[in-house]
């Protein structure tokens, strides 16, 4: 598989080009990845000007590493492990809670209040995880990263990952459903 068909808006070429330093190619690498390393960082930081501050570092990072990226049929799993990476450091210095400092965006679509409870509470156990637990669950469960990228990032099994990925699954649930349990909603 091409990094034409992972990414049909990003040419090879333009890979190629951002890995050589060419401005033009470095802005629209940055502007076509953008909001998928953003809305991770945020959805780590939980804080707005941390993810801002993760998502610039992560991208100063995957600038300086590119040139060493093998396998650009994985640039996708690979800029996000980055950013992902980078967020859990972010958060390892400034040691801080992860309480929302903002308001989730509005649905596009109306939803009822028993689903907008399950959101929250889903919300709340997925922040209450341990930063990397965190990490794993969004790459995954959220962004799509293959167990076997997963695995060659953290140098392990794919059983290891599938097998911890679960173990966090279950965790999320058991929380979400004490929460709604707690708040009455069940």
């Amino acid at each position: 598989m091409s990094v034409e068909e992972l990414n049909p808006d990003l040419p090879e070429a333009v890979i190629e080009d951002a890995t050589l330093g060419q401005r033009e190619a470095v802005e629209r690498l940055v502007s076509h990845f953008m909001p998928r390393v953003f809305g991770l960082c945020l959805r780590m930081t939980r804080h707005r000007h941390l993810a801002e501050e993760a998502s610039q570092e992560s991208f100063v990072r995957i600038l300086r590493a590119l040139p060493k990226l093998r396998k650009r049929d994985r640039i996708r799993s690979w800029i996000l492990t980055i950013a992902a990476n980078t967020s859990r450091e972010l958060l390892r210095k400034r040691n801080r809670v992860t309480e929302l400092d903002f308001d989730l965006p509005a649905p596009i679509e109306e939803i009822d209040e028993a689903t907008a409870a399950q959101q929250k509470a889903l919300d709340w156990a997925i922040s209450n995880l341990k930063t990397d637990d965190r990490a794993l669950f969004l790459l995954h469960t959220i962004e799509g990263v293959k167990l076997k990228d997963l695995a060659e990032d953290r140098k392990t099994t794919i059983m290891a990952v599938k097998s911890k990925i679960h173990r966090i699954r279950s965790k999320v649930r058991v929380s979400a459903l004490a929460q709604l349990k707690q708040s009455g909603t069940e």
